[in-house]
Formats: structure tokens, sequence, C-alpha cells
């Protein structure tokens, strides 16, 4: 009998009817409000009518409860979130029984999932928000993760998220979430995650599923927020979050964490990748180096030998520095201080740290000055494995009779054909890599400055030194006696630091007929003619050889002879080359069209308001026609495309040589007076007009050089501006202007080129440059930072 009533008692009741939800007002308000504000005195009955009140009214929002007639129309939002029930879920979530405080929050969250509107009506209101951060504090875990589930479901509106980080939430649940691996480390957390959709299972502990949902809130919540939110996140909050995630990462980076309906993944490792990126991107550099070490380890202590490089040497001619002191005593050494990060007697370790230790990193676009649009774009994928062309090469130079000039040449056979598609470098892929180094194919890995602290402050320091926004940074291991990229020359100046063993190199003796720009096509040289008149050089561990833009080069490891004439192949060969990238904007083309900029700003501010709107354009047009008329004048021009270094510093201290600083100074302003020169001597009207007004076929993007521009500061009406990013546009104006207008255009023109070239003004466009280099500088450094956060794990 006993048995019978204790089995009654634990019988689950029947399913509630509905409620009658148009009257809650007048009888549900009163009952529930006394129930939930009875402070000590609430009673068992007062958590009875809570808790059937809650699910039934859940029921109604998931659906699983239907009106009593088919006939009627289905409840509105009114009904099913009247004001009054607004009002009382702050009451409801910080209740002193959990199971109310948790229905109250998965109320809370079939509501912001019914519909946009009921998502919205409850994120505005601020009691609510407030109520769910409070229960988000609770030491009950089931009242955690209902609060959890109902902050991401209000999540999935814009207005949602906004509410919720307006409100410090990210931060409630970062700190919750350092408590927590306090609790229960970093393991317990992988196994959860790498349990995946069994994960939901009734073994798995509640603790533990509440640390992942809180982790998974926090990292939606910062997926979506600009930048401007994260930097409302207390730093010494994100420098405890940090190790926590890096932790998490190197852990889980290797698994496929897929998101299932049972909402026990909240998160993939790409949205883990994309919260330590967006988390780091603005902490403090940890690529920090001093200017005046690297101008040290690279060009030795005197201040001379700098500027005797810079005069003779820099985009001109290849140059050998070698038999620089190495001391690993020396804090300026920093070529030690990098070497010591690669051990040559565990080459597998070696291989194995790059094949399996690196991520990929997606490239910026050239004219990228917004972390966030290259976020949106890359959150899906980032923290991908190494992709095969974009990160990685594997590769070997063979020799192959080429008919068409009817002798032996040296193609590149690359491990993996292009035309396979994305192939990531892990598992197979990379055990084929290793076989492939063993048979004589060198790996190259692109953007080490992206993937070393050590070697990313080399590359900062460098950029420092030549005034460019960034420098790249690639390593070429390659096996004894190969060869791996066959004869080529590079689009940008580069700077070959051999860390490990030899290297033989050929360059030729004289350039390409123009310097290459960066971004431009190649062309395909088969070999270095005239080989014994080339440059021939062996590179030892610690020399570095600089090589301008344009020279062809070739290299391999030496292989030597004994008495025997048995062939000794050597040790393996690593090298970095530094790439000084001179992106369009930096060259001396780019600083001109900064000049014209600057000038016709000024312009427009001494200029008669009063003029009508047509001639106003017709002054727009002519300063569009002359930038089009300095690109022309730049293709053939070989100063336009040198590097300009006008942002360039020779030394960081306030102890410098300021007279090797101000030859380098007076050598960029008499370059600037020869391009101002050019530009009133060769300014072809005519041709620049062509180029603008005739449209070819298939070539409508041939404006899209000058998309850089847009970052520049205008101001005025919109007849004064001119529209870098659609010059398509420009140029249907500009034909339809000059089909009544030709003489006019012409005249302004020419008025216009010698007004700017009298009287620009070289300390303005000084400043304007600077001031976009620090725009490039900013994204190119976020995109350091977050990147060498995911490969510190």
């Amino acid at each position: 009998m006993d048995d019978a009533l204790s089995h009654r008692k634990r019988r689950r009741p029947p399913p509630p009817p509905p409620l009658d939800v148009s009257s809650f007002d007048r009888t549900d308000f009163p009952l529930l409000l006394a129930a939930s504000t009875s402070g000590e005195h609430q009673s068992p009955q007062a958590r009875s009518i809570l808790r059937r009140f809650l699910r039934a009214r859940l029921a109604l929002l998931t659906g699983k409860t239907q009106p009593s007639s088919s006939n009627c129309p289905p409840p509105s939002l009114e009904s099913l979130l009247p004001r009054g029930l607004l009002s009382l879920f702050p009451l409801l979530l910080t209740s002193r029984w959990p199971s109310v405080a948790a229905l109250g929050a998965e109320v809370i969250g079939a509501a912001a999932l019914y519909s946009l509107e009921a998502n919205e009506m409850l994120a505005l209101d601020r009691g609510v928000i407030k109520g769910l951060i409070l229960a988000l504090g609770r030491k009950s875990r089931r009242v955690v993760k209902a609060a959890c589930n109902a902050v991401m479901d209000l999540s999935t509106s814009p207005i949602g998220r906004e509410q919720l980080r307006k409100t410090s939430t990210v931060e409630r649940l970062l700190s919750l979430f350092c408590q927590a691996v306090k609790i229960h480390s970093i393991s317990d957390v992988y196994k959860v995650l790498e349990k995946g959709s069994n994960g939901c299972s009734k073994q798995m502990p509640v603790e533990e599923s509440s640390v992942i949902l809180v982790l998974a809130a926090a990292l939606i919540l910062i997926n979506s927020s600009t930048e401007d939110l994260l930097d409302r996140i207390p730093k010494e909050l994100t420098k405890r979050c940090l190790p926590l995630l890096q932790e998490i990462w190197k852990k889980i980076r290797g698994l496929s964490l897929m998101r299932n309906h049972k909402r026990c993944q909240h998160f993939t490792k790409y949205d883990l990748a994309t919260t330590i990126f967006k988390l780091s991107m603005n902490q403090t550099n940890p690529a920090s180096c001093d200017l005046d070490k690297v101008r040290i380890s690279i060009f030795g202590s005197e201040g001379s030998n700098f500027e005797n490089f810079m005069m003779a040497c820099w985009e001109n001619l290849p140059f050998l520095l070698s038999g620089l002191p190495r001391n690993p005593e020396q804090e300026t050494d920093i070529f030690v201080s990098l070497s010591h990060s690669f051990n040559p007697k565990s080459i597998n370790d070696v291989l194995e740290s790059i094949l399996m230790g690196l991520v990929s990193c997606p490239p910026l676009t050239s004219d990228e000055v917004d972390i966030n649009s290259f976020l949106n774009e890359v959150s899906s994928s980032l923290g991908s494995p190494l992709i095969y062309g974009q990160d990685i090469r594997v590769l070997k130079a063979l020799q192959q009779t080429s008919e068409s000039f009817k002798k032996c040449v040296k193609k590149e056979v690359h491990l993996f054909e292009r035309n396979l598609g994305i192939v990531y470098i892990d598992g197979d892929s990379a055990q084929k890599c290793k076989d492939a180094f063993q048979n004589g194919f060198t790996i190259a890995v692109r953007g080490m400055e992206f993937r070393s602290a050590k070697i990313a402050a080399i590359a900062k320091g460098l950029a420092d030194l030549f005034g460019q926004p960034s420098v790249g940074a690639n390593l070429y291991l390659t096996p004894p006696g190969s060869q791996g990229l066959s004869c080529h020359y590079d689009d940008h100046c580069v700077f070959v630091w051999q860390l490990l063993g030899q290297k033989h190199w050929t360059i030729s003796s004289s350039p390409a007929s123009i310097l290459p720009r960066l971004y431009e096509p190649l062309s395909s040289f088969p070999r270095i003619e005239n080989e014994d008149e080339g440059l021939q050089m062996l590179l030892n561990e610690g020399d570095i050889l600089y090589i301008p833009r344009g020279y062809l080069h070739e290299a391999h490891t030496k292989t030597e002879t004994c008495e025997s004439g048995n062939k000794l192949l050597s040790e393996i060969s690593l090298h970095l080359t530094l790439a000084i990238e001179v992106e369009p904007p930096f060259e001396w083309e780019g600083f001109a069209h900064v000049a014209l900029h600057c000038w016709y700003e000024k312009e427009k501010k001494l200029s008669d308001r009063t003029t009508n709107c047509e001639a106003r354009r017709l002054k727009v047009l002519s300063v569009l026609i002359l930038h089009v008329a300095i690109r022309l004048i730049a293709d053939g021009n070989p100063i336009f495309r040198k590097a300009c270094l006008v942002a360039a510093k020779i030394c960081s201290s306030k102890i410098v040589e300021e007279n090797h600083a101000e030859a380098l100074r007076l050598n960029q302003k008499a370059t600037f007076l020869k391009i101002i020169d050019a530009i009133n001597c060769s300014s072809n009207f005519m041709e620049a007009f062509k180029k603008i007004a005739v449209i070819q076929e298939g070539n409508d993007d041939s404006l899209q050089w000058m998309r850089w521009l847009h970052h520049l500061p205008q101001y005025g009406d919109d007849s004064e501006i001119i529209d870098y990013l659609n010059p398509l546009r420009m140029q249907d104006e500009l034909g339809e202007l000059c089909g009544r207008a030709n003489k006019q255009i012409k005249d302004e023109f020419f008025q216009n080129k010698s007004k700017f070239c009298r009287f620009v003004v070289y300390e303005d466009a000084c400043e304007m440059f600077h001031l976009l280099l620090e725009k490039y500088r900013r994204t190119r450094k976020q995109y350091m930072n977050g990147m060498l956060a995911l490969h510190s794990a």
C-alpha cells in the first residue's frame, strides 16, 4: 500500500489545459504577482502555480499546445507576451526556486524564437535583460544553462545582440567562464566537446555542459561585435580569458565540431578561432622589436652603412651583407635568437611543426583598411589548416627541354596540381609533404610574420625602417642537393637571411627592362643568360643577401664532390626571405596622387562658393583626368615606380646620426621635385581623356587601380567629390560632359595641372601620406595580432 502511494506521488501530473491567454491581466497577473513576491513565505503552492503557468506558456510558444478550436486564429503576440508578463520576468528570473527561474528563462528563449517582433520586444525591455544577467550568476547550473540558452536565442536578432552587449552580458559570460575553468579544467571542457552529438546524453555532468553553454553564448556575442564594442571589454578580463581560449583551441582544432539540432554543440572550432582573433587584434602587440636592433643586425652598427645601402643599392643592385659578428651575448643580435628557434638535429620536428602546427592565413585585399570587412568574409573558415598554394608550396625545379628555346630549362614541379581545388595540409597530405621533402622537394611557407612572434618583430622593425605598412616573410626548407623555385624575378625587394646550412645563389647581372610593380603579371624567363656573367654567391649561416625587384635569380643547396669523384650532399638549407612589398599607395606614383589630392582639397576651400554646379563638376573631372595622366606617366617612368621613403625611420632612439637621417630626407624631397617636373612636362590630356572616356569591351575595370584613393578624406558637397569607388560612373559622366564642353575641360585640365605643379606643398602631402600609412598599418597590425594569437597555442 505504501509502495503504491509512493508510486503515485512520483508520477508526473497530466499536462495542464491551455490557459485563457486573453484574460491574463484580470485573472492570472494578480495571482502570479502574489506567488512571485511572497518572499521568505513562498509556499509550495505558490511554486506550483508559477511552474504550471510557465509550462503552459512554454507549450503555447513552442506550438505544443494548439488553440481549443481549429477555427480560432493563432494567438496574437500581445496575448502570448502581455505587458504584465514582461514586468514579471525580473521576479521570475530571480526567484529562490531554481525550477521557476529556469522555466522563466526557457519562456524568454522560446518567445525570442517565436518571432522577430517578440525577440525585439524582449530585447528592448531592460528588466528582462537585467534579469537574465542576474540569472547567469546563479549557483544553480540548471538556471545558468537556461539563461545561456535564452541569451543565445535573443542573439538571433541584431537588436537582441545589441541590447545584450550594451548591458555588459559579454563581460559577465567571460567572467563566469574563467570561474568555471578554475573548478573544471580545460581537459574536462575538451572531453565534453570531443563527445560531439553524444555530449547531450544524460551521462554528461551538468556542470561541464553549462561551461560549454556559457562559452557558446560569449562567442556569439563577441563574434558579432564591432571593434568599438570589443574595446569596452576590460583589458584585464581579456588577458585572463585568452590563454584559456587558446588552450581549448589547441585541443579542438583537429576535431570536426559541428552544430546539431539538440543544441548541445553551439559553436564550431572556427567560431572559437574568430573569438580568439577578435579579442587579440587590439591587444598590446606581441611582435615588438627595437628598430635599432633590426637595423644593426642587418646593416651593422654604423649609421652610414644604412645610408650608403639606400643610396647605392636600394632598388638598384644586389648586395651581400656577410661577416657581421654573431654574438649570443649581445642583446642586439636578433639573428641568434631567431636561429635558435630551429633545431637542425630534429628536422622531422621542424617539418611536423610546420605542417601540423600552423593554420591558414587568408590574404588581406590590397586596399583593406577595415578589419571587420575581412572578418566578415573569412569567419566561417578562420583557423583552417594550411591551404596548398595559398599558405604553403611543395615544389622542385627539374631540368626539362624547351622546344621554343631549344635548350634545357628548369621547370617547377608541384606536389599537388593546382587544378585539384583546395588541398588542406593535414593527415595524409601532410605525410605526402614529408615524403616529398625526403625526395628533394622544397617546403615553402608564406606569411611567417603571422605565425612566429620573433619573425613578426623583425618584419615590423624592417617595415618601420623602410616606411612601409608591412613586410612579408617566407620560409624555405630545402633538402641537400636540390632546388625549389626555378629561375624567376620578384615584384618586391627581398632580404634573404640564411638561418641554417648553406645555399648557392645565381643572380643576373642586369634587371628587367622596367621596375615591376606589385600585383602586375610577371614575364616568364626560362633561365639566366650568360650565367658566367651573373653574380655567384654562397650564403652561409647568418649571411643576408639583398635582391632588388626585377633581378632574375635562382638558388640550390650545395653539392660537394670528394677526391674519388663521388658526390657528397651537403646539409639541409633553411632561409627566410623578408619581402619589402611596396603597395601602390606607397610608390612615388602613389605619393603624387596623394599630393594632387591635398592640393585639390585646399583649392576647394579657397575657391568661390558661388560657382555653379556644372563648373565645379568640370573641375572635378579635370582633376580625375590628371590622376589618370599621372598613372600613364608612371607606366613608363621608373622613378614613379620606386618606393616612397618619406616615412622611413633610420633610428628609433633620440640619439641618432642626424646627418644621415637628414640626407635621406633631402634625397626624398629631391625625388618629389623630379616627380612634379615630370607631371608638368609629360601630362598628356588626350591620352588620359581617351583612357577614361573610351571603355573598351571587357575592360570596364581599367580604373580600379585608383580605389585606394577613397581612403583619403574629401570635403564639400556631392558636386565636388571624386567617386573613386565607382570610376565607371565617372567615366559615363565625363563622356556626357565632354560631348558638349570638350574645349572647356581641356582648358580646365591644363589650368589645374599648372596650378598644381606650382603650388603643391610637399609637407602637406607628407602629412596625408603618414595618415594613410597609419590606416594601412593599423589593419595589418590587427591582422598580425589575431593570427599570432591563433599560432601561439
